[in-house]
């Protein structure tokens, strides 16, 4: 029955995602035409569509600037929460330990070079994430899993569609993971945790911001019914993963004095600031702004 399901899903979904890309979008024509722009700060990013260059040397520069938090110190979760929260990061973890092969396969035949570097640095950073992610479980006394039902569900959605369609996937992850980590830090109280827990917010800002510039340079030869279209199935996609995030991790979030209402408010909010960029000449991410100021005062 299983295989059934997910070879119905896997047909439907590509089926739809063709039709919405090749027949709707098959009249687009034209070059899109990247804007240049230099500045001494690799960190500072143009009010314009960046280029893929500038992309690239922010995730070079991030690299750099990665203080590993103090593991050794002691932990000061309670031991009743341990289990559950250690649980909970586990299934973020597995899903966090993608090599990126069929992302960085399907890119090499659709971007330049220096986009598929900047992608391959966003694949690397995404596994620094996983390694983050183990120290933490660790820290909490759990184990780490190596498959879990909402994996695979999300692994066959990201397949289904193709390489522009995993980005989706991928962007709609970085969305639910932004309100999840944001909960999961409020809602503790330990120095290592807390550490991990703001490299992976300060990063997860940036892969929104970093394909937010990646989509806008699509999104202007979209017609205003073609953007309704892509902003709706994108909305139905991230709330339907706002739910299914929740039915995995509520009784971590709850335990930690969070509601349905708190995680879903912010996972909705992130999505509104992303499709709110979309259509200005700045970055409207809160959480973008926030963390680009951050990032430039500890590499000044």
């Amino acid at each position: 029955m299983l295989s059934f399901l997910s070879s119905a899903s896997r047909n439907s979904a590509h089926f739809i995602i063709t039709l919405f890309d090749k027949v709707i979008f098959s009249n687009h024509t034209a070059i899109i035409q990247k804007k240049e722009y230099h500045h001494s700060n690799p960190i500072y990013f143009s009010i314009q569509s960046m280029n893929s260059s500038s992309w690239r040397s922010y995730y070079e520069s991030n690299r750099l600037n990665r203080p590993e938090p103090g593991w050794q110190l002691p932990c000061h979760v309670p031991d009743d929460l341990r289990k559950v929260i250690a649980l909970s990061l586990s299934h973020f973890q597995l899903g966090e330990t993608g090599g990126g092969t069929f992302l960085l396969c399907e890119a090499a035949r659709e971007t330049d070079a220096d986009d598929l570097a900047a992608l391959t640095l966003f694949v690397r950073e995404e596994q620094e994430h996983a390694r983050l992610l183990a120290r933490m479980v660790q820290r909490l006394g759990g184990a780490l899993i190596c498959r879990h039902w909402t994996h695979r569900l999300f692994k066959l959605a990201r397949r289904a569609g193709g390489f522009r369609f995993e980005i989706q996937m991928l962007l709609t992850a970085e969305i639910v993971g932004t309100a999840y980590y944001e909960l999961v830090n409020a809602g503790t109280n330990d120095t290592p945790l807390n550490d991990a827990l703001g490299l992976m917010l300060r990063d997860e800002a940036r892969h929104v911001a970093f394909h937010l510039d990646r989509l806008r340079l699509r999104w202007k030869t979209y017609l205003p019914f073609e953007r309704a279209l892509w902003s709706l199935q994108f909305q139905a996609l991230v709330l339907l993963a706002v739910r299914i995030a929740w039915l995995d991790h509520g009784r971590c979030l709850r335990v930690l004095g969070h509601t349905w209402a708190d995680f879903a408010t912010r996972a909705r909010q992130v999505a509104i600031d992303f499709l709110d960029g979309l259509n200005t000449r700045t970055l409207s991410c809160r959480g973008c702004r926030t963390e680009t100021t951050k990032i430039e005062n500890a590499l000044t």
